[in-house]
C-alpha cells in the first residue's frame, strides 16, 4: 500500500510541477502583452468573407470524411476489406483539408496552388466513396467533397 502512495505523491508533484511551468508561462506572457502598444492596432478589420466560406467548406469535408473513415475502420474490424481504397483516399482528403485551413486562416500567397491540389484530392475521394454509395457515410463523404471542389473551383474562379 505505501507503494501506491509514494507513487501517487510523485505523480501528484510531477502534475504540480507541469501547471506551475504552464502558469509561469502564461504570466510571463501576459507580462509581455502589457508592454505592446495596442492603441495603434486595427482591431475591428473584418474577416474576408470568401476566405471564412473555404475554412467552413474545409471542416465540412474534415468533418465528414472523419465519419466514413470511422466507418470504414468498423468494416475493417468486422473483417471487411473492401473499403480500404477508401479509406486511404478520406484520410488523404483530410490531411489536404487541414492543410489547407492554415493557408486560408494566413491568406497564403500560395493559396491557390493549395487549393488547385486540395481539389485533385478531393476528386479522387469522391471518385472512391461514389464506388460505396450504399453507405450512407460513403454518400455523405462524396457530397462533401463535391461541395469542398465546388467552393474551390468558385473561388479560384473569382
Amino acid at each position: 500500500m505505501e507503494k501506491t502512495t509514494n507513487s501517487s505523491r510523485r505523480e501528484l508533484l510531477k502534475g504540480l510541477g507541469a501547471f506551475s511551468a504552464v502558469a509561469a508561462t502564461g504570466l510571463s506572457l501576459n507580462a509581455n502583452a502589457a508592454t505592446v502598444d495596442h492603441s495603434k492596432m486595427n482591431h475591428e478589420i473584418a474577416i474576408d468573407f470568401k476566405l471564412e466560406e473555404l475554412i467552413d467548406t474545409f471542416l465540412e469535408c474534415i468533418k465528414m470524411g472523419e465519419i466514413c473513415n470511422q466507418h470504414c475502420m468498423h468494416m475493417f474490424q468486422m473483417g471487411d476489406t473492401s473499403l480500404a481504397d477508401c479509406s486511404i483516399a478520406v484520410q488523404e482528403t483530410i490531411v489536404a483539408n487541414k492543410a489547407a485551413i492554415k493557408f486560408a486562416a494566413h491568406n497564403s500567397k500560395h493559396l491557390n496552388d493549395f487549393i488547385k491540389f486540395t481539389i485533385k484530392v478531393c476528386e479522387t475521394c469522391e471518385e472512391e466513396c461514389k464506388k460505396h454509395d450504399k453507405h450512407i457515410q460513403c454518400r455523405d463523404g462524396a457530397e462533401a467533397c463535391r461541395d469542398c471542389i465546388d467552393t474551390c473551383n468558385e473561388y479560384l474562379a473569382a
